[in-house]
């Protein structure tokens, strides 16, 4: 009784606020303690998420530049090698040598190069016979029982990747050659190399200012190093050592990171003109061929800076509460609660994908700021998210530049080649119809088989250029691939649709690959008969399916092979939407719908 006296006779000012703290802290507290969980939850997995992105995103840079520093570098070692040679035969042709003089003289020149640590020049024939190879034991062996030798011998120029074992070795390792034929000798000049030992042509300043442009949560960034330690591309430590530059950063961070190879770590930095380490998280992978470490990380103070501000203004509103009243407390609470709950519905749409969502700015106090630092924090991930799409169509563009590359080279050199050799092989029949005329048959089947190889190498061509997407459109190179199709296979394949197609040449080219690559997969894979494909547009929408009767699969156990992947690698550049039913013995559809075709 003593004690609720006081109580009885306190202000109802009093009472009031004394019930609505009472009532309002705990859940006040229990609230911010959820959200802060939540929330650094969910900005713990959206960090680590972009940071696999980038660092992925580095890595495939980082791969284009060193494949394509390979191929060039092959190619211009072999295409050298076949001017020298070519020079020793022109020796030959005017007198000053003969033929096994010239043909030593070349062997020489070509044995006395070495590429790289291991890499070598050899030749072989068209037969599979080596004429000159650095091993005496390989020399003069026919090896035309292996796969990538058999490459050679049918195409006799150009890129090829293949695996391969020394006896001395444990496993087989990746190689890359570039062959040049050099026809009065025939010769397939052969420049080779293992591909973990081109580090030394690969040109970094093709690729430095788009890892150095990478910035993520504020000053977080990306990097390379060697496994030596150097600092191949850094934004503050060019061209340092790890190992021997004064870092403060312990040495077991870098020697865990290097023998990881790929991975995450949390660590303490410091940058020069720093007064502290800061705590950082690195996302990590690795480049076998230049054995490199590509890198990207960020401090762990700017990825949870918003959920500090949360914290410290929730400290601040509640104290206002307890001083200003029940009723004033009450309503700061709702001004609180009602844009917190906001929030956190912002941070799931987020996390869906949507990064366009944004926090109404209707004051200018805490909540507001709070608002600012989320609208900016979804602008950066929505940036981001634009650049990783934006790469993802420069590297299908190189890829689909290479393949016209490679059928221009088919259309251009091979087919007439081809052409030459028929025209020949004629010339030869007519000379053996008259006399060897017993013979003369054999040659007619031989000009008729290059014929048809000249045919094949057109349709390839074809296929690949995908030259008519520009000139008369995407039915007419459907319309085309189908007819090359049904030459080709035992199945029938035919184009259909209403309206006309009109696209951006750029989006054409991902449907045409779309299709190209669900006729093939239904031709390797479903043992189908009859393919029909459906190209339709209106004013919303464009769409594409491939219908086949082959073999289907189950829904629960769709096929996971890279062809699938591929579609929907493309379909995802363009926006739109890819779909595949099947049923066994029924059949497949794959369905592609393009939506908002004028911001595509």
């Amino acid at each position: 009784m003593k004690l609720r006296r006081p109580l009885i006779d306190l202000p109802i000012r009093y009472k009031i606020f004394a019930a609505c703290a009472a009532l309002f802290l705990p859940f006040a507290i229990l609230a911010g303690i959820f959200s802060y969980s939540v929330m650094h939850k969910a900005l713990a997995v959206q960090i680590d998420r972009e940071l696999s992105n980038s660092t992925e995103s580095m890595r495939n840079l980082v791969q284009t530049s060193v494949d394509l520093s390979i191929r060039n570098y092959l190619r211009s070692v072999a295409e050298k090698n076949r001017e020298i040679v070519n020079l020793f035969y022109r020796q030959q042709l005017s007198g000053k040598l003969s033929e096994t003089e010239a043909r030593t003289r070349a062997t020489e020149v070509l044995l006395s190069q070495k590429i790289d640590k291991n890499g070598y020049i050899y030749c072989l024939d068209s037969t599979g016979t080596i004429t000159v190879h650095p091993e005496p034991g390989v020399l003069g062996r026919n090896l035309a029982e292996i796969p990538f030798i058999i490459e050679q011998m049918q195409r006799k120029n150009g890129y090829i990747e293949y695996d391969w074992k020394n006896p001395r070795d444990v496993k087989a390792k990746p190689k890359a050659l570039w062959m040049s034929y050099f026809q009065p000798w025939d010769w397939i000049i052969s420049a080779t190399a293992y591909r973990d030992e081109f580090d030394q042509v690969v040109n970094i300043d093709d690729f430095r200012k788009s890892i150095e442009s990478f910035r993520l949560m504020g000053s977080g960034y990306s990097y390379v190093l060697n496994l030596a330690g150097d600092l191949i591309v850094h934004p503050l430590l060019q061209n340092a050592n790890v190992f021997a530059s004064g870092l403060e950063t312990p040495d077991y961070f870098f020697k865990t990171l290097l023998t990881q190879r790929k991975g995450r770590l949390y660590y303490d930095w410091k940058n020069p003109g720093e007064s502290r380490p800061r705590q950082k998280v690195v996302v990590f992978d690795y480049v076998p061929e230049v054995d490199w470490v590509v890198a990207s990380s960020a401090y762990l103070d700017d990825i949870y800076r918003p959920l500090h501000i949360l914290r410290n203004m929730a400290i601040l509103i509640g104290s206002l509460c307890l001083l200003g009243g029940s009723l004033v407390a009450m309503r700061i609470s709702s001004s609180i609660t009602r844009p917190l709950r906001e929030l956190t519905e912002r941070f799931a749409v987020g996390a869906t994908g949507d990064y366009s969502v944004r926090m109404e700015q209707q004051s200018k106090d805490e909540i507001g700021k709070l608002a600012r630092f989320f609208n900016s924090f979804m602008e950066q991930l929505d940036r981001e998210t634009r650049e990783r799409k934006r790469l993802e169509r420069q590297i299908s563009e190189a890829d689909d530049q290479e393949r016209i590359r490679m059928g221009q080279d088919l259309h251009d050199d091979l087919a007439p080649h081809l052409i030459g050799t028929e025209v020949l092989c004629r010339s030869l029949h007519k000379k053996l119809l008259l006399h060897a005329p017993e013979q003369a048959e054999q040659a007619e089947t031989i000009r008729a088989l290059i014929s048809e190889a000249t045919q094949k190498t057109r349709a390839l061509a074809r296929g690949l250029c995908s030259i008519h997407l520009g000139e008369e459109g995407l039915r007419f190179a459907l319309n085309e691939f189908a007819g090359t199709v049904a030459s080709i296979f035992p199945v029938t394949c035919r184009v259909s649709g209403k309206g006309e197609v009109e696209l951006p040449k750029a989006v054409a080219i991902h449907i045409y690959r779309i299709a190209q690559e669900a006729i093939q997969n239904a031709i390797k894979h479903a043992k189908t008969q009859h393919i029909e494909v459906i190209l339709e547009q209106d004013s919303e929408r464009l769409l594409l399916e491939v219908h086949d009767d082959g073999m289907g699969f189950a829904v629960n156990d769709p096929p996971d092979g890279m062809g699938l992947q591929i579609m929907q690698f493309r379909a995802r550049i363009i926006d739109a939407e890819l779909a595949i039913e099947s049923r066994i013995e029924q059949g497949t559809v794959v369905r592609l719908i393009l939506k908002n075709m004028k911001e595509s």
